[in-house]
């Protein structure tokens, strides 16, 4: 007899929600659906998702996993001031197919789910603390999140495409924005 794989099975059953949302959409699908094609049964699906929106919210958590993974991969060898911040901007410009495949099912999940918002905004709360505490100046740490997080979020719902030689052009200045502990020069204006 075959011994079930409870962590397969869910990661079974998350590749199939993401596949049919972003087929069909985040309302069009079910719990019969979702457990056929990831070749589970409903009660299989229900015992590590007892609801939709718990499955939805897995969907998310998933998501956000993948990403701490890829900024993990991306960590320098020798932690410096701003390697982190470095690894989270990498992360955020090379985005593997199965990170894309969770941000097209992500696009359709918010648009059609907006109460799961809060639940996006609470899992990637890690990024802020850990961009506030990599040893650069606040004020830069919080430009360089919110160029990635606004270049995510364009792509996201497709508002904006960046041709690929500015997108380089971002990358290394974004980069550049990491090394050094001197603030940006902030004489050519003052905030009123």
């Amino acid at each position: 007899m075959r011994t079930k794989n409870p962590t397969q099975t869910r990661e079974q059953l998350l590749q199939a929600t993401a596949s049919l949302i972003v087929q069909q959409g985040a309302n069009n699908i079910t719990l019969e659906q979702i457990a056929a094609s990831a070749k589970v049964s409903k009660g299989g699906l229900l015992h590590h998702f007892p609801n939709k929106n718990s499955l939805l919210r897995g969907l998310i958590q998933q998501l956000v996993e993948v990403f701490e993974q890829s900024i993990n991969a991306h960590l320098e060898p020798e932690p410096s001031p701003g390697s982190w911040t470095r690894a989270y901007i990498r992360a955020t410009f090379v985005v593997s197919p199965e990170e894309q495949r969770l941000t097209n099912a992500l696009a359709s999940l918010i648009i059609s789910h907006p109460e799961l918002l809060s639940d996006l905004q609470e899992a990637f709360n890690f990024v802020e603390k850990r961009s506030l505490s990599d040893n650069i100046p606040a004020a830069r740490a919080t430009i360089i999140r919110l160029a990635c997080d606004g270049l995510w979020f364009g792509e996201l719902t497709g508002i904006v495409s960046v041709p690929q030689a500015l997108r380089q052009q971002l990358l290394e200045q974004l980069l550049e924005m990491t090394k050094g502990g001197q603030s940006l020069q902030t004489n050519e204006f003052q905030l009123r």
